[in-house]
């Protein structure tokens, strides 16, 4: 009897297919021949249940003929103590999963590594979470770089100075090797680029390409300007990109001298204020080398083609350069397109130049304009200095108008960043009033406080957890959130603790 013969019985039924319980003479088919065959249904099961343990037991463990890796080195980094490996081990297994990032990086900061037994469960999660590479890497420790060399997928923690790599290993290692070196030697790391260049796959050439974000300067500028003219149009899309961020760059020369043409700022004359006049620009080859070519159907949709074309041609040119040519702060600038035909185009340039460029006087211009985008508020508030974002926030708690300081509430929910410690308390204070008022619960307020208890200065736990309107009529609506708040700012203030103690 085969357990194929079971499975057709099972499928056509008991009543028109008896199972065959004659078997061989072997020990399994004696089994078999034993089993009460009167009760179809019961002849089944048991045959069934009898097949499956068989199935299950009857593997030969398989001979690794592989030699034993050289055991790890013994470790002189200590390791974190019991309570900051049981903080760890809960976020591993799901709990506080966002606190995960800030105990990698405090136990980085307290010169610790992450324990032996939990590091297989560390390398899963880095691997599945691109974001926490850099911040998990350096507290693995070399029991951590020893286990990644046993599993390709682990590939992207594997450290070592052996260039051969670059020739020789697997492409996680190759592009290991390739972040390691542009982090200590950048020049040693675009050497290495160019000598297999030729010969490695577009995708490969991408992602490459993107490791030189880390340590990008002008050194960079002739290999980035010849990948313009790579076969691949993702990799010239990188390419650009990166281009797009050096000032210096040709790409940006070029592009910064065709918005000009493009854009021009008319100034007030007579009885007519300031305007812009805008071109939109044709497809042409020069613009396709420099990453502008076909749009993204979204994009194409929401803009259309020339415009999209317009927005990425601004998007290359430092913002500072409409301030010095048509001598106008940014405000100012933002507001001649308030009415304008192509207003969304050039909003979209001037948000990619400012992320791009880094330029904190258009970030905390534009960021009225976009107080509560999926995005780009984060990316705008992320540009800001933190003394710099915490007083541009706190103006906005302390406006004395409601709408200000509700608009306040809805940014700090989307900025991604800690928070000093009177804007936290500002913040508390505020939190605090909309309850009182005895209004119903804001949803988008209520998600927001897991994300004020991941930026909220932790020494604050105790102070938080006091003050809370509790007579409030609406105040069991909002119980829940507040506790799931004070439960994960206390979180993060003993796992801090912990690995306080440790060190």
């Amino acid at each position: 009897m085969t357990w194929q013969n079971l499975v057709t019985c099972a499928l056509l039924g008991t009543e028109r297919q008896a199972p065959d319980l004659q078997a061989s003479d072997d020990a399994l088919g004696q089994l078999l021949s034993r089993l009460e065959s009167d009760d179809r249904e019961g002849a089944l099961l048991r045959a069934a249940g009898v097949m499956a343990l068989w199935r299950r037991a009857g593997y030969q463990i398989q001979r690794d003929e592989w030699p034993l890796p050289p055991p790890c080195e013994l470790d002189a980094t200590p390791v974190c103590g019991p309570l900051a490996r049981q903080h760890l081990a809960l976020m591993l297994q799901g709990h506080h999963t966002e606190l995960l990032l800030e105990w990698l990086q405090v136990l980085a900061e307290a010169g610790r590594r992450a324990p032996e037994d939990l590091l297989p469960a560390l390398l899963e999660a880095g691997a599945a979470r691109i974001g926490l590479r850099p911040t998990l890497l350096p507290v693995l420790g070399r029991r951590g770089r020893w286990l990644a060399q046993q599993n390709p997928a682990w590939g992207y923690a594997v450290q070592t100075d052996d260039e051969n790599l670059w020739q020789t290993g697997q492409f996680e290692e190759r592009l290991a090797l390739l972040r390691q070196l542009r982090a200590t030697h950048p020049d040693r790391a675009l050497e290495l680029l160019n000598t297999t260049w030729s010969e490695d796959r577009a995708k490969q050439r991408r992602e490459f390409i993107e490791t030189l974000t880390t340590g990008l300067s002008m050194a960079d500028e002739p290999f980035l300007e010849a990948a313009l003219d790579d076969r691949s149009v993702e990799v010239v899309r990188a390419a650009a990109d990166l281009l797009a961020r050096l000032p210096d760059s040709r790409l940006v020369q070029r592009l910064t001298a065709r918005a000009l043409q493009l854009i021009r700022f008319q100034p007030s004359r007579f009885l007519k204020r300031d305007r812009l006049e805008v071109e939109l620009p044709e497809d042409d080859p020069a613009l396709r080398r420099d990453g502008i070519a076909d749009p993204p159907s979204a994009s194409s949709a929401k803009l259309g083609e020339k415009a999209w074309r317009l927005s990425r041609i601004v998007g290359a040119v430092p913002p500072s350069i409409w301030q010095r040519e048509w001598q106008r702060t940014p405000a100012e600038i933002l507001a001649l397109s308030r009415n304008h035909e192509w207003r969304r185009a050039l909003l979209e340039g001037w948000v990619l130049a400012t992320q791009r460029h880094r330029d904190p006087d258009w970030a905390e211009a534009l960021l009225p304009l976009y107080p509560d985008h999926d995005t780009l508020t984060a990316a705008l508030a992320e540009v800001l200095p933190p003394a710099r974002s915490d007083a541009y926030l706190l103006a906005l708690l302390r406006d004395s108008s409601s709408g200000g300081r509700a608009a306040a509430l809805v940014l700090l929910s989307r900025v991604q960043r800690p928070w000093g410690i009177e804007l936290g308390r500002a913040t508390l204070e505020q939190v605090c009033q909309r309850i009182r008022e005895d209004k119903q619960p804001d949803w988008w307020l209520s998600n927001a406080l897991r994300g004020f208890a991941r930026w909220l200065p932790p020494e604050l736990s105790e102070e938080a957890a006091a003050g809370w309107p509790t007579d409030s009529k609406h105040w069991r609506q909002w119980e829940n959130a507040v506790n799931d708040f004070l439960d994960r700012l206390r979180f993060r203030r003993t796992m801090r603790e912990a690995i306080a103690e440790s060190a």
